[in-house]
């Protein structure tokens, strides 16, 4: 009696298993579908910084890096542990 239903309940879960696996494999084929036949569309460039020398980077206004640049360590902003 306790083989049968161990039996049944294991075909069971297979069943179940076997069922949602076909679903999400039907699923991800029509997402792929739709993915490939979406129209792409090309992102604007984007903008360069300028380059780094001794003052720092050109056009970028970091204050995070402006404050390391401190001559003294006390102005640095540094975080206290």
């Amino acid at each position: 009696m306790t083989r049968n239903l161990v039996r049944l309940a294991s075909t069971a879960i297979v069943a179940l298993l076997l069922g949602a696996g076909a679903g999400l494999a039907h699923a991800a084929v029509t997402t792929l579908d739709d993915l490939a036949n979406a129209q792409l569309v090309p992102s604007t460039e984007p903008a360069l910084l300028g380059p780094i020398n001794e003052l720092g980077r050109n056009g970028w206004q970091c204050l995070p890096e402006q404050a390391a640049q401190s001559k003294a360590a006390m102005k640095a902003e540094l975080p206290s542990y």
